[in-house]
């Protein structure tokens, strides 16, 4: 019996504190607080329920953007050897151009000795040939022939 009176008190105080919830919620008719509070709730719930899923889409945001950084990086990698390729090849090309210009200048000089010596060559046979003509005259003109 004493088991029985045990239980029966335990029934009679979750009947009680049932009705003073019902109560307090109930009966009170405040519809707006009593709404937003389990609103409130709600969304606290299904905000916390939503945390691993915005977690995950953190993480893989910062996944993506480890790997997008990775690309610059070797892109720039590749950029700087191409850039070092291209300056290497830049100074080979301005050497070849020197040495080319040396060359052209060098042909000038040959070309330009060779038109002179042509030229006073052309002279001398020409000075010869009228120097020989004006001493025949001259001796001619004193022999009398003339």
């Amino acid at each position: 019996m004493a088991r029985l009176t045990c239980r029966f008190a335990l029934y009679h105080r979750i009947v009680c504190a049932a009705i003073a919830l019902l109560f307090i919620f109930g009966v009170t008719r405040v519809p707006g607080v009593h709404a937003a509070y389990w609103d409130d709730v709600y969304q606290g719930f299904e905000q916390f329920s939503r945390l691993p899923g915005d977690v995950y889409q953190l993480k893989e945001s910062y996944r993506q953007t480890q790997e997008d950084l990775e690309k610059a990086r070797n892109s720039i990698e590749a950029y700087q050897e191409q850039n070092a390729q291209l300056l290497e090849q830049n100074r080979k090309l301005t050497d070849t151009v020197t040495e080319l210009k040396n060359l052209q200048t060098q042909r000038d000089q040959a070309s330009h000795r060779n038109k002179m010596l042509i030229i006073t060559a052309i002279i001398l046979l020409a000075g010869y040939f009228i120097g020989i003509r004006l001493l025949r005259y001259g001796m001619r003109r004193r022999s009398g022939r003339y």
